[in-house]
């Protein structure tokens, strides 16, 4: 059935309705219906107001009952502090006296505590809360809010609930105790008292296992309400309910607020079955207003529809002709538009009968007669002749559906497709025919050839698109100048390796190499000297692995080994030695012989839980450690050297932090006139107060801080703080003439060194900068020989430390000028037997007193190589024959004493 059709069977059905014989029957219901509808609504919402109204006066009750036992227990608690306030030194007998009572009297009361300054000096009963004693009940959030507020505003506060000893939960009771002397009222404490929220709940007759007469008799008159509580006493942060569901809040519930000391519950309630209930009478009322309108309704319909049946009778039949009608001139337009040709043949006789658009659809003019079957022939192409006039043949014959497809060549020689459809049947004039359609199907046949062609391109297109796919991935996981997979690919393989050990394999291996003095390389002969042996590399690298295995470049000359399941660790080692091995071999570069090594780190998985790409941070520690211990080998990574790793790290850290809190200090090494043994000076050291190690000389944490780049502060802290102690020592009349402080090389570098110098407060002379022998001017150390002529200026000394180990020449001592040289202790140690170290020493000082410079011999050890030392010509003497380093108080006591002793 059509769409109009459906339309204009319910329009009679509308018109039916509306027939004046059954009107009075409607108007009669609908009277009855709406009448009964606002009756039954009226019903309802009276329902709905009484049972708002029992909830809300229920919800009164139970707040009085709350606040009432709150406010007895507050009152108790408050008496009690009143007792401790006339008496704040209350013994502990009276006070577990008091307590005892205090407990009896209300029983809602579990534990009792007085608080001086918010901690627990008391509380009772004891047994079970010793681990009360002590608590501060400032040092948690919930609890000094608490006491914050009941402070602020004098006043007992209530708080919780939090959870007891017991299990149980419970909530505190806080109220402040204040004291008066000479009229002067002083805080001193809290009173605490912890109230058995079950307890209170039960009193208060939220709950349904009391057995009490009373409680009983008064729920039988109440309404069944579900109960929330919670707290709002601070607005932006109101907590879930601590009674009931918090969702009660969310079902339009009758809402009560209880103002409590020290903050605010909000009750919320709703009844047990909620609101949606319907009165009880609602299903009667509903029953009678059916029964009155089948009553006034079923008589009327009755009559009507015996009256209407003839008249429905009488409109089908009309509707159906007007359907008729219309259908056929749909037709007609559907044919018309879509521009389809209608044929029949007789089946016995072959007779051909065509409508108009059959014979434009086949380029001829309409005849006087239906056109034969051989003027058919002629309008079909030559090469479609045989298979459709096959078809149409089969179809005659075996009495089936037609289908066919052919083109016609028009009377302008273009080519239109005609798409042909039909089934046969019996006519009215009892001949069997077969009838059919026909279409201009040449849009479509087109279209469908350009699709194909289209597709045909998208193919193509598709093809280079996945070659170039292709492409774009491999160059995205391998290394454009190796051919090696890169750091993407590692990690691909890594995260393969990570599941293939979970199903079962059981070990992995990492191999970090990094090519030794390819810098060199690349810097003298170029980057593509340096591409060259990269590509060298890389091919070493292959041969000398397994199929299995993957070799990655992730850096400019660092390559990655992955091995899978490596048979054992001789293995890695075996294989690690021969690439070292042929990556020493001289490679030949355009005449040039390159040669470059390796370092390996090596790392290994074995059974351990361990993630795949700190296994690769593992095996760079390891490379490190090879760099460290001389390059070209290899190094395995071990628990050993990652706790070294982690040792180093912390102390690191440690040096960073004691900077920050001040823990290096400087202490004082004295040095005396090898003449008179009188106090000449002294060198300042730094010395570590670690915070659990103690004093820690710079051999444990030097290193370290070099690496850290902080070995320049600490010189600058040793350096303000031996000035400061010199001003010490002139208000205590102590005569240090001279005090030395170590400069590094890295901050005699610094080209603002000059400028942190500037405003420091000592004498000229008094202050002098030892420098290592190491420090090796040339033409190009500008920044270093203005340094040094800059701190001369400022009337700084300088003093070449160490000297006779290292390789300062006397050119440098002529740039450098320094006032003394510091003889090292190696050379002072074996003066009382070797003549030979005797002869060279005196060769020191006297190439020093040519130049007009001091010497001073360090490491003397006995009071024999003093007087030696003395008798070569030395200027000063600093040893342990006369003191060790000493810090301020002991230098102090030494230079009062022992060093007065020496000089007489």
């Amino acid at each position: 059935m059509t769409k109009n059709t459906t339309i204009r069977y319910r329009a009679r059905a509308l018109a039916r309705l509306a027939k004046p014989s059954l009107f009075p029957a409607f108007i009669a219901a609908a009277v009855v219906f709406t009448g009964g509808y606002f009756f039954e609504e009226q019903n309802r919402h009276n329902f709905n107001s009484e049972l708002k109204s029992n909830v809300q006066n229920e919800l009164n009750l139970v707040s009085i009952r709350l606040q009432s036992e709150i406010n007895n227990n507050i009152t108790a608690l408050r008496s009690f502090a009143n007792n401790l306030a006339v008496d704040p030194q209350m013994p502990q007998d009276q006070f577990d006296l008091l307590a005892t009572k205090l407990l009896i009297q209300n029983p809602q009361m579990v534990r009792v505590s007085a608080a001086p300054d918010a901690v627990i000096r008391m509380t009772f009963p004891l047994s079970g809360n010793e681990r009360m004693i002590g608590t501060d009940f400032k040092r948690f959030h919930s609890s000094r809010i608490a006491v914050d507020r009941a402070q602020s505003k004098a006043k007992p506060i209530i708080a919780g609930p939090v959870r007891l000893p017991s299990g149980r939960t419970g909530f505190n009771l806080f109220s402040p105790v204040f004291t008066k002397t000479n009229e002067t009222v002083a805080f001193w404490g809290f009173m605490e008292a912890i109230i058995d929220e079950k307890e209170i709940y039960a009193n208060a007759g939220l709950l349904d296992d009391g057995n009490q007469e009373n409680e009983a008799n008064d729920r039988t008159r109440r309404v069944d309400i579900q109960l929330a509580i919670r707290d709002i006493s601070v607005e932006d942060s109101i907590q879930d309910a601590f009674f009931g569901d918090t969702d009660i809040f969310e079902m339009a519930p009758v809402i009560h607020r209880l103002e409590l000391p020290g903050g605010t519950w909000e009750l919320a309630a709703i009844p047990v079955k909620g609101w949606a209930q319907e009165p009880a009478n609602s299903t009667w009322l509903e029953i009678t207003i059916v029964i009155a309108a089948v009553i006034i309704i079923i008589p009327i319909f009755l009559t009507g529809g015996l009256v209407n049946e003839r008249q429905r009778n009488i409109a089908t039949l009309r509707a159906r002709e007007r359907e008729l009608l219309t259908l056929s001139h749909r037709l007609n337009l559907a044919l018309e538009s879509s521009k389809i040709g209608i044929w029949e043949i007789d089946i016995d006789t072959q007779r051909r009968s065509w409508d108009e658009r059959m014979y434009h659809l086949h380029g001829l003019l309409p005849g006087d007669g239906d056109p034969s079957y051989a003027e058919w022939r002629r309008t079909v192409h030559r090469d479609d002749i045989t298979a459709a006039s096959l078809t149409l043949f089969k179809a005659l014959d075996e009495d089936l559906e037609y289908r066919s497809q052919y083109r016609v060549v028009t009377p302008d020689g273009s080519i239109r497709h005609v798409r042909n459809a039909g089934s046969t049947h019996v006519g009215a004039d009892g001949k069997a025919k077969i009838t059919g359609i026909s279409w201009d199907v040449s849009d479509d046949v087109l279209m469908t050839e350009q699709l194909r062609a289209a597709k045909a391109v998208a193919d193509e297109k598709n093809a280079e698109l996945a070659e170039a796919k292709d492409r774009i991935e491999h160059n995205a996981l391998h290394d454009p100048l190796t051919g090696l997979g890169n750091r993407r690919m590692l990690d691909k393989e890594l995260e393969a390796l990570s599941g293939a050990r979970k199903d079962g394999l059981q070990n992995i291996a990492i191999l970090h190499i990094d090519l030794d003095r390819f810098k060199q390389i690349n810097d003298t002969l170029g980057h593509a000297a340096g591409d060259a042996m990269l590509v060298h590399a890389s091919q070493i690298l292959r041969s000398s692995v397994r199929a299995g295995d993957m070799v990655a470049r992730i850096g400019g000359d660092e390559f990655v080994v992955l091995v899978a399941d490596p048979p054992s660790k001789d293995f890695l080692s075996s294989l690690s030695d021969r690439i070292i091995v042929q990556m020493r071999q001289p490679v030949d570069y355009n005449g040039f012989p390159c040669r470059f090594g390796v370092s390996i780190g090596i790392a290994v998985a074995q059974d351990l839980d361990l993630d795949e790409r700190q296994l690769l941070v593992n095996a760079d520690i390891a490379l490190y450690r090879a760099k460290e211990n001389g390059r070209n080998r290899h190094e395995f990574f071990t628990e050993a050297l990652q706790a070294e790793i982690i040792t180093t790290k912390r102390i690191a850290d440690e040096i960073l932090e004691g900077i920050e809190k001040n823990q290096f200090v400087a202490w004082y090494q004295p040095q005396f006139d090898a003449s008179t043994l009188r106090l000449s000076g002294v060198e300042a050291l730094v010395r570590w107060n670690h915070p659990r190690e103690g004093v820690l000389t710079p051999d444990k944490f030097l290193h370290i801080a070099e690496e850290l780049n902080v070995v320049a502060t600490l010189d600058r802290i040793v350096l303000d703080r031996a000035l400061i102690d010199a001003m010490r020592w002139a208000a205590m009349d102590i005569d240090v003439p001279k005090i030395s402080v170590n400069v590094s090389a890295r901050r005699l570098s610094d080209d603002t060194l000059l400028t942190s110098l500037q405003g420091l407060a000592f004498t000229p002379g008094q202050l002098s900068f030892e420098l290592v022998e190491s420090i090796f001017l040339d033409e190009s150390d500008d920044i270093v020989t203005a340094n040094i002529e800059g701190i001369k200026k400022l009337g700084i000394d300088i003093e070449i430390d160490d000297f006779g180990t290292g390789h300062t020449s006397i050119v440098s001592l002529l740039k450098i000028k320094p006032k003394r040289l510091k003889i090292d202790r190696q050379l002072v140690a074996p003066i009382l037997k070797s003549r030979s170290e005797q002869a060279l020493i005196r060769s020191i000082i006297e190439i020093g007193r040519s130049l007009g410079i001091e010497t001073v011999a360090e490491g003397v050890e006995t009071m024999a190589h003093a007087e030696m030392l003395a008798l070569l010509g030395c200027d000063l003497l600093q040893g342990y024959a006369f003191a060790k380093p000493l810090s301020f108080d002991r230098f102090v006591a030494f230079a009062n004493n022992e060093a007065l002793q020496l000089a007489s």
